[in-house]
């Protein structure tokens, strides 16, 4: 039977940090360095990375083998993909583009079986075990444990957070400013006074609510340094940005280490 992993809940229920990153390649090997790396979870990130339901299945099963959360990046609300993607096992959502109350609640509700919500109900799923586990008691973990996340990235977000925090049973939010700074007309410049500003009342309202706040560091290019100190989850990078900084930096020391060894040889 699959016991589901609870790796951030039980972290943050003793007041530890949790620690991710973002996977936007569909390898499933990433997951698993990541898990060997030391991480507590991973963003499968269906709505800008490169992969399908049946990729995201694969990088479910990673997730589980290495013993990380999984919180799938879903493209938009649709109540159907949020269903599959929890059904194949991913401990939780994370979705776009939260406006208001009403936004909020319906991802919630998508995310739970009913009398709470509105999630189909399946005995025969991977995230239950494939028909092994006991349904009442199967049904009842995954609504007290599920994760459902909300992203703040358009200016009626930011207008309606703190309703948001307070009333849409979200169990925490983001900020995002790179959308911020696109609508606004700013070139993608994040650090930007007015995107800062918005920055501290997302924050702010996820204080004020008691949910968490997930913060971002290192991931958006020109992201002020203290924005990864608050809230207690931390997003510290993504796959690609890794693979990036990783490549540049091995080619630039051998290019260092050759151009000490051939000093006087003439070749470049």
């Amino acid at each position: 039977m699959r016991v589901p992993s609870r790796r951030i809940r039980n972290k943050l229920e003793t007041g530890e940090r949790v620690f991710g990153v973002t996977i936007q390649l569909a390898g499933p090997d990433n997951v698993e360095i990541a898990g060997s790396a030391g991480l507590d979870f991973v963003w499968i990130d269906a709505e800008h990375g490169t992969m399908d339901l049946g990729d995201i299945n694969g990088l479910l099963r990673a997730a589980d083998a290495v013993g990380v959360d999984s919180i799938v990046r879903v493209p938009d609300h649709n109540p159907s993909f949020i269903q599959r993607v929890l059904d194949a096992g991913a401990t939780g959502i994370m979705a776009p583009h939260v406006r208001n109350v009403a936004d909020g609640a319906s991802i919630v509700a998508a995310a739970k079986f009913a009398p709470a919500g509105i999630r189909g109900a399946c005995p025969a799923t991977r995230s239950v075990g494939h028909l092994t586990s006991d349904w009442p008691t199967a049904y009842r973990r995954a609504n007290d444990d599920v994760l459902v996340f909300g992203l703040i990235e358009d200016p009626e977000g930011v207008e309606n957070v703190e309703d948001i925090a307070q009333e849409s049973g979200l169990d925490g939010l983001l900020f995002g400013p790179f959308d911020l700074a696109q609508t606004f007309g700013l070139d993608g410049d994040i650090a930007h006074p007015e995107i800062v500003k918005m920055h501290d009342r997302v924050t702010a309202a996820t204080r004020e609510a008691g949910i968490e706040y997930v913060a971002l560091g290192g991931w958006e290019p020109g992201e002020p340094e203290d924005w990864a100190k608050n809230g207690r989850m931390f997003n510290v990078s993504g796959d690609r940005g890794l693979l990036h900084v990783g490549f540049t930096m091995a080619l630039n020391d051998m290019r260092t280490q050759l151009a000490g060894a051939s000093q006087g040889t003439g070749v470049r």
